[in-house]
């Protein structure tokens, strides 16, 4: 082949192919093997090429933008063992259903199994967390294996959209040269390759799902015949047409009365505030509660999207494990206590509308039982939200306080980025819902700390609008990386805004039952406080960068980061064992004044503690 140039045609058609099905974004990370697939990519000018070095922060970079788009971005690396640094985010695209495509370059066969230079056995090398595996295989002038080629691209944008959303591996193989070739004459298979350049490859209409008539007839009965029903919205991704999502549920709780249990990854908690509906805050709080519980049990429980993440109500549905609950998602099995009594596999929005319609039709009596049942709801809201406001006010810096200024300075319709631990926790508990919309990107899928920042700026470099990430510091040191990918998404204009709750460690880890051996045991090998300043980090990578360690500190960094164009990051310390003991006492105080409304004095027993990280 050394005389022909078909490894360059190859991949212009599989690239081409790539676009015309619908991709718009590749993250090439520097390699010889895939020279002939990055050179394609950079020249073919329908796609917008993003060089990152580090392949594990380009994998999350990709995901980021599949999150804001609904696209599959594509990841491309070289051979060996630069596969597998895009685990982790295949592994998070395959769990939160997040289209992607990962193409890996190989070398060719004859060199597998006889100790050549950087290969490994790439085939099938993600295992079942990929939805499909493809083998491109080596340039092949055939008609057939060209056409195959650029159905092989269709196919994986294909199926890493539907009817599962979610990671799709294909395996690229090339011999030498790599580099394009100039060869003297048209070669014979030119032809056949520039019509298909011309057709591209096939067009895939996917199957549209609807919602069953009978299970809306089945739920909206159990609707109308409960009293003390609840709408449970847990993580969900961020759409376009978040809008429809809130205004759906918003109706479906103004027909049935029932209260609205919203986690702020959900998309339903920042911009679902409405008359006649009742949405208490940090209601992990008060179901942790048990005098509240005893009182308060469920006749019908409607889930929304995955998991919750609140222990609060974890505790709450095994305690009323008798009642019948109903989850609707659109994909995966989401019933981690295997109690559901049925599962709706829909569109959230597509459901909540239709029984809002049932039951408007059929002019719902709400009633007395219904009033009482929310407005008990709407007073523990009260309660909590009121004791969370408390735990976060003066000057002092807190976890909470972190959380909810971040929350409220993020402007109307931006991104919020949301890191695990404790920061997602931390939002549920201590910020309250509002009228004014953002777009809340999470990484619920796998929950895993990894990624967070390069996630957070490829979802920047999609959406070209102001994004607040917020993030543990052993998140930000697991991926470093991403603040030079941070540095760059922001140089688009839009601020790019990464808050580092700055307590020394994994602080988490001091709301679970090990942090009772001992605090020796406890940082040598679970909170681990590595005693850093990000302030060099920063100025290595070309971030603007501020301290804060009060609260009026932060939010004069906050109100001038969302100002600055580009990136900055902002340090927040607060002291690094107050987060559990100031969690404790609000748990402590809700659950008093909770027991004080029914005239009982609260009982014995800790607060529950969270769930691992």
């Amino acid at each position: 082949m050394s005389g022909s140039n078909l490894h360059s045609a190859w991949a212009r058609l599989f690239v081409r192919a790539l676009a015309q099905a619908g991709v718009e974004d590749v993250v090439l990370c520097p390699g010889s093997r895939s020279t002939p697939l990055a050179i394609a990519a950079v020249e073919s000018g329908e796609v917008r090429c993003h060089a990152v070095v580090d392949e594990r922060a380009a994998a999350f970079f990709a995901l980021g933008q599949a999150r804001v788009t609904g696209r599959p971005s594509v990841f491309l690396c070289t051979s060996g063992t630069a596969c597998a640094h895009a685990l982790p985010a295949i592994i998070e695209a395959h769990q939160s259903f997040t289209p992607f495509i990962a193409i890996t370059a190989d070398r060719p066969w004859e060199l597998a199994d006889a100790a050549a230079s950087q290969t490994i056995d790439q085939t099938k090398l993600f295992g079942a967390h990929v939805r499909h595996f493809a083998e491109l295989g080596l340039p092949d002038p055939s008609p057939l294996a060209m056409r195959a080629a650029a159905r092989i691209a269709a196919q994986a944008v294909a199926v890493a959209l539907a009817p599962t959303p979610g990671p799709v591996h294909v395996n690229a193989r090339f011999r030498k040269p790599l580099e394009p070739v100039d060869v003297p004459a048209r070669e014979p298979w030119h032809a056949e390759w520039e019509a298909l350049m011309r057709r591209g490859g096939p067009r895939v209409v996917a199957a549209r799902a609807g919602v069953d008539a009978r299970a809306i007839d089945e739920i909206a009965a159990r609707c109308a015949r409960a009293e003390r029903g609840l709408i449970v919205c847990g993580p969900a991704p961020s759409r376009e047409d978040d809008a429809r999502a809130r205004r759906a549920v918003i109706a479906l709780a103004q027909a049935t009365g029932f209260p609205v249990l919203a986690e702020g990854t959900s998309q339903i908690y920042f911009g679902a505030l409405a008359e006649r509906v009742v949405m208490p805050a940090s209601f992990d709080a008060f179901l942790r509660a048990p005098e509240f519980r005893a009182a308060s049990a469920p006749d019908l429980l409607l889930e929304l999207g995955a998991p919750p993440t609140s222990a609060g109500y974890a505790t709450y549905i095994a305690e009323h494990a008798s009642c019948r609950r109903i989850v609707v998602s659109p994909h995966g099995w989401n019933d981690p206590t295997s109690a559901a009594a049925a599962l709706v596999m829909a569109e959230p929005a597509d459901v909540c509308e239709a029984l809002a319609a049932r039951l408007a039709g059929a002019a719902l009596d709400l009633g007395r039982a219904r009033a009482d049942w929310a407005a008990a709801f709407a007073r523990a809201g009260e309660i909590a939200g009121s004791l969370a406001a408390r735990a976060c006010a003066g000057e002092a810096l807190t976890e909470g306080a972190v959380a909810r200024a971040v929350a409220g300075a993020c402007p109307e319709g931006s991104l919020l980025a949301i890191g695990n631990s404790m920061p997602v926790r931390d939002l549920d508990t201590y910020c309250p819902p509002s009228t004014r919309a953002l777009r809340v990107l999470h990484q619920r899928g796998a929950s895993g700390i990894d990624g967070l920042v390069s996630a957070a700026a490829g979802a920047s470099a999609a959406a070209a609008a102001p994004l607040t990430l917020l993030l543990g510091d052993l998140s930000l040191l697991h991926d470093l990386t991403g603040l030079l990918l941070a540095a760059r998404a922001g140089a688009s204009g839009a601020p790019l805004v990464v808050v580092v709750v700055q307590n020394d460690g994994g602080r988490i880890f001091e709301h679970l039952p090990i942090a009772r051996r001992g605090a020796e045991l406890l940082d040598r090998c679970f909170t681990m406080p590595q005693h850093l300043d990000f302030a060099p980090a920063a100025a290595m990578f070309g971030l603007a960068y501020e301290r804060a360690d009060t609260r009026g500190g932060l939010d004069r960094a906050l109100a001038a980061a969302h100002r600055r164009p580009g990136a900055t990051l902002i340090e927040a310390v607060v002291p690094p064992h107050d987060g559990a003991a100031r969690a404790a006492r609000l748990w402590s105080d809700v659950r008093r004044e909770i027991a004080a409304l029914s005239g009982a004095p609260p009982g014995e027993g800790a607060a529950a503690e969270l769930p691992s990280p």
